[in-house]
């Protein structure tokens, strides 16, 4: 089983990647999706991460208010690092974990793992082939304004603790720009999934 790293800034389109693997029969481990699952309410890593930041990223019912944790987290380099120290042990444990569940079924032959930190985090080992995703800063800025209704020292703010593309194109045995959109950047990804099933 061949796994393909899938990476990019904010903003760059890695949800559309996603589809179209997935779509293409891929398997799909998702980064972001494992840390969600992590921080449950009642999680040990949930509970650590209160401890470091303060109950008030906490919602009333126990859960994670993400807003809230964006907010004592991005913009401060040292609080980064502490959540980053927090929580890419056992998110990176759970990523092997389905990387080995996988190749052991052996109902795929390419699995993708996708994920924003996947550099920042020391998981290039984790995967065979990396694909990077890029766009213009002024593009990506509009998109998760509207997608996630933040203002633009927001997206700024998350985008500054992120590896900057030059540094993740050197890492990649692909690079694909999704500035000119969904059909453009379709066909890029279908070039490189033709050659991984060479």
């Amino acid at each position: 089983m061949l796994v393909l790293g899938i990476t990019g800034g904010i903003g760059t389109g890695k949800g559309l990647a996603t589809e179209f693997f997935r779509s293409r029969g891929a398997a799909i481990i998702d980064a972001d999706e494992i840390a969600r699952r992590l921080m449950q309410p009642g999680s040990a890593l949930l509970a650590k991460t209160a401890i470091a930041f303060g109950a008030q990223i906490l919602r009333p019912d126990g859960s994670l208010d993400r807003r809230r944790l964006a907010e004592a987290v991005f913009g401060d380099p040292q609080a980064v690092a502490t959540l980053n120290a927090i929580t890419h042990a056992p998110i990176k444990t759970e990523i092997e974990r389905q990387i080995t569940r996988l190749a052991e079924e052996g109902k795929t032959n390419i699995a993708c793992l996708v994920g924003p930190l996947l550099l920042e985090a020391g998981c290039r080992q984790m995967v065979d082939r990396l694909l990077v995703l890029r766009a213009d800063e002024r593009e990506r800025i509009c998109r998760v304004m509207a997608r996630d209704g933040l203002t633009e020292q927001e997206v700024r703010d998350r985008m500054a603790v992120q590896m900057s593309p030059s540094e993740q194109a050197q890492q990649a045995d692909w690079v694909v720009d999704t500035t000119q959109g969904p059909e453009s950047t379709t066909r890029q990804l279908e070039a490189i999934w033709q050659e991984l099933n060479r």
